[in-house]
């Protein structure tokens, strides 16, 4: 695949870097300004059943955790752009694939702080190109939350979802992600900058981790050295390379879902764009 970085900039809290994919007429590029990628956290959405004596409201007892419903959102903002020259435009895309790639901190088996990513893929059907603003959401669901997330000061979840709330706000905007966008043979990427929350968290751990370590190496930037665009680019680059590696570190591809696949695609089904149902999950 042909990879073209067309800048570096940045963007509210974190750093972005957009590239744009070009073949014949068409372009689809990250936004110059503004974020390509936000995440938010959210709850399980409320479903009030019909002719039904009562309601559930799975949000009620969160003491239980089979019952307490953490979720983040991962958007992903681009653009198709009509080029400047005469050429003619398509006025449908078919078969784009969006692939988005979480870094994080998590567990292993003997409870010690590791460095694993998550995944999640989907690919869009019948996207209009119409030189205007378009968006995907991927879905982390409670339960990869509660298994692979790491967060400081809880020893038992179940215990403490006040805690996990107040966690998972401070890593949303820190986790660095990167957003990848597949057309016509031409991949363009859009990254969340990793944050000083979870640079501080590999920093703590790379000491006695030859992994951690390794990344940590990849994210410090110069100056005071903190992650950059950069080497936020860099430490995604290398997991693309190495993700079907078992040696380098664990990889999830399948951890986060398109709305459709969650409780919320009733309520947000005109908000993002049609998927193509039978490409995977």
């Amino acid at each position: 695949m042909k990879k073209l970085l067309i800048a570096l900039f940045a963007a509210a809290a974190f750093t972005v870097s957009a590239q744009t994919a070009r073949s014949g007429s068409w372009a689809i590029e990250f936004p110059k300004e503004g974020k390509a990628v936000n995440v938010s956290q959210t709850f399980t959405p409320f479903f009030k059943i019909e002719n039904e004596e009562r309601v559930i409201d799975m949000r009620l007892n969160e003491r239980d955790m089979s019952n307490a419903k953490h979720w983040l959102a991962v958007d992903v903002a681009f653009s198709t752009n009509k080029p400047k020259s005469a050429a003619q435009w398509p006025k449908w895309l078919d078969n784009v694939e969006v692939e988005v790639n979480i870094f994080l901190p998590t567990n292993d088996d003997r409870g010690n702080v590791v460095w694993s990513v998550i995944g999640g893929k989907q690919t869009l059907a019948s996207l209009q190109a119409n030189d205007g603003r378009h968006f995907v959401r991927m879905m982390i669901p409670p339960e990869v939350i509660y298994r692979y997330f790491v967060f400081d000061g809880v020893s038992d979840i179940s215990k403490d979802y006040n805690k996990i709330t107040s966690d998972l706000k401070k890593m949303m905007t820190d986790l660095p992600i990167m957003a990848a966008i597949s057309y016509g043979g031409r991949t363009v990427y859009g990254f969340q900058n990793c944050g000083k929350e979870v640079f501080s968290r590999l920093d703590k751990t790379q000491g006695s981790n030859q992994r951690a370590k390794l990344f940590y190496t990849l994210l410090k930037g110069d100056g005071d050295g903190s992650p950059t665009a950069t080497t936020t680019a860099k430490l995604f680059d290398y997991i693309i390379k190495n993700k079907f590696n078992p040696q380098t570190f664990k990889y999830m591809p399948d951890e986060l879902l398109p709305v459709s696949k969650t409780p919320f695609a009733w309520v947000l089904f005109d908000r993002f764009e049609p998927i193509k149902e039978s490409a995977g999950k």
